[in-house]
């Protein structure tokens, strides 16, 4: 297999990594940092610059009472390690960025996976000012399944997925009796929007938040539980978050986190957000390991430039892929369903085309839009 030029790039800055200092994020970040390095390799000098330069205006944001802080570029150029070439510099910066719209979840700004009725605000990018972390920007609910008949009974749903109103217990969700249509905006939508603005003559502050979005949704969106919702007896099982999952003894060790509490995914879609590498820190030495096992993007399919066909290839290796068995027809509560080796390696080999795939569409988008 031949490997994309992540191999030779990165070769000095993994050993170097491995002592940088460690930063708290999220689950996933090695996948997005991998699409990163795959698509820093594809720039030119000249759009490289330009990157950079955007980089350099994200600022840290912090809570009125001084007490949480989101990282931006100066964080993220303190905690470089000696030693790197410039461009090794930057490209760590890019990958680090990669992660930036997930850092900003579950933190003082507003959270939520609905968009709002007012569509103006839902898809406005106003820049770091933006008091929202737009969760439904991630990804894309195309639904299929089943919806609820008049003499189904409710699927059992897994008490991570009971809904919680103010001032009630928790309950199992309503079914539905028809399929709903795609909510807006959403990853494929945002994407189109933002590459817009991004070409545009906006300030560059607007376009560096521009930027740092399409690094990540464009990761997103090649994800294939970020671009389907399957309904089982009219419940939606959001993205595979609610669907329960067991991994086997033999095959945890391709979840191994550097946290030691850590446990293996116990849900379908985080299954497959870890498959490129699980971990609570932004551990870009195993994302820029990961990229380099890569091969590179068939060269036609990384000339499409449609995010709607991004996500309807997503939504098909959904469908055919990640609810293959042994998945079944059900949310898989009270009993998980058991990951198999057959399963895990068909899924492991999907997220190393989408992850290259992604990395070769976002170097597109950047190049044909940074002017």
């Amino acid at each position: 297999m031949r490997k994309t030029r992540c191999c030779t790039l990165v070769a000095s800055i993994l050993t170097l990594l491995l002592t940088a200092p460690p930063s708290a994020w999220g689950w996933g970040n090695e996948g997005h940092e991998a699409v990163a390095c795959v698509a820093w390799q594809r720039l030119t000098q000249s759009t490289k610059d330009k990157v950079f330069a955007l980089l350099a205006q994200v600022p840290s944001r912090t809570n009125a009472a001084g007490t949480e802080t989101i990282p931006g570029f100066k964080q993220w150029q303190q905690n470089m390690p000696a030693g790197l070439t410039e461009d090794q510099q930057h490209m760590y910066i890019f990958m680090r960025a990669a992660t930036w719209p997930d850092s900003i979840k579950h933190k003082f700004l507003h959270d939520s996976d609905t968009p709002p009725a007012n569509q103006s605000v839902a898809a406005s990018n106003i820049g770091f000012t933006d008091p929202d972390s737009h969760g439904y920007w991630h990804f894309i609910n195309t639904a299929f399944g089943t919806p609820a008949s008049p003499r189904s009974a409710p699927p059992s749903v897994p008490k991570n997925c009971w809904k919680k109103e103010p001032g009630q217990q928790p309950a199992p969700p309503t079914p539905v009796k028809a399929l709903p249509a795609a909510p807006t905006p959403n990853v494929a939508t945002e994407i189109t929007l933002l590459s817009t603005a991004l070409a545009s003559s906006e300030a560059s502050p607007l376009k560096s938040y521009d930027m740092i979005w399409l690094e990540h949704l464009i990761g997103d969106i090649h994800q294939p539980l970020h671009s389907s919702a399957r309904f089982v007896g009219g419940i939606d099982d959001l993205g595979g978050n609610c669907v329960a999952i067991s991994v086997p003894a033999n095959l945890r060790e391709n979840f191994a986190s550097s946290n030691p509490k850590a446990k293996p995914p116990s849900e379908l879609h985080a299954f497959w957000d870890d498959l490129p590498g699980v971990g609570e820190q932004m551990d870009t030495q195993k994302a820029a390991d990961y990229a380099a096992t890569l091969a590179p993007a068939d060269d036609r399919q990384a000339a499409i430039s449609d995010p709607a066909a991004w996500a309807k290839e997503s939504f098909d290796l959904a469908v055919h892929d990640a609810y293959a068995g042994p998945i079944g027809p059900a949310l898989g509560s009270p009993k998980a369903y058991v990951i198999t080796g057959d399963y895990y390696n068909k899924a492991a080999a999907d997220a190393k085309i989408r992850v290259a795939l992604a990395g070769a569409r976002l170097a597109n988008v950047l190049t044909q839009n940074l002017h």
